[in-house]
């Protein structure tokens, strides 16, 4: 297919400074030139996906450029390091905050100490549970790490660096909506001081409309992925639907996924 990139206009620019057009690479050079130039350094970008659109690749993809901070919460450290290295991406320059890994250690013990209560219930009788209960053994303290503390330090101790939340729907399904976009502005804001990255990644339509559009309205950037019928197969577009300052050629690509990763095809429209 013919491939159609927006090329950079330097008079949009008119007006900001060198440092301000400073970026750092999406991991994606097709991308990269839609973006006429990269994920640009002082920016938190959401990327935003149904189901099928292979986000799960495409954010690892993102992890291939510019030495991130990976935070994950859907697939451990273990999982992430043996699908990119499936597609023969290098990940020794990536720091992982191994989140997934955490809770799901958190749930085999609990699972465990279920376990172990029901055995113990079935092997002794309710006269003998009253007495061990009535020895006044200290219990023992079963709560879960506070990942949305972790979350902010990464934010606070890494904005300057490119950092990949995958997925703020972990977050979301745990803390209160507030809790979770006070910290997503803190990351903002550290990320634009610091001259950083925030990258965050959400599947769309699960937390309801006006989540999403205070998750848009933090973001200087927002990618969308989907997936759309036409005729009797699928196509999967990525659209870039906002860059701050930067009202023009913002568009959409078709892309498909190869044995290298995500690979844009062309531009559907320019708006």
């Amino acid at each position: 297919m013919t491939e159609v990139f927006a090329e950079i206009n330097e008079k949009q620019f008119d007006g900001m400074s060198s440092m301000q057009r400073e970026f750092v690479s999406t991991g994606i050079q097709k991308l990269d030139d839609l973006l006429s130039g990269g994920l640009q350094k002082g920016f938190t970008t959401l990327i935003s996906a149904i189901p099928g659109t292979n986000i799960e690749i495409f954010t690892k993809q993102l992890a291939t450029a510019d030495d991130p901070v990976y935070i994950t919460t859907d697939e451990t450290k273990d999982e992430i390091i043996d699908t990119m290295q499936s597609f023969s991406w290098d990940t020794d320059h990536i720091l992982f905050e191994d989140i997934a890994q955490k809770h799901l250690d958190h749930v085999r013990r609990g699972e465990a100490k279920r376990i172990s209560i029901h055995q113990q219930r079935s092997r002794t009788k309710i006269k003998e549970l009253i007495e061990q209960g009535s020895q006044g053994i200290p219990a023992q303290h079963t709560g879960e790490d506070d990942y949305l503390a972790v979350l902010s330090h990464h934010f606070r101790d890494n904005a300057s660096k490119k950092i990949i939340v995958n997925g703020l729907d972990f977050f979301l399904d745990r803390y209160r909506t507030n809790d979770v976009l006070q910290t997503v502005k803190a990351g903002k804001i550290n990320a634009a001081e610091q001259r950083g990255v925030l990258i965050l990644i959400l599947t769309r339509g699960i937390f309801g409309t006006q989540i999403e559009r205070n998750l848009e309205s933090v973001a200087d950037c927002i990618l969308e992925l989907d997936v759309v019928r036409k005729g009797t197969s699928f196509e999967r577009l990525l659209s870039v639907k906002k860059i701050r300052n930067y009202a023009k050629k913002i568009g959409t690509a078709r892309y498909d996924i190869t044995d290298q990763g995500l690979i844009l095809e062309n531009i559907e429209r320019i708006l």
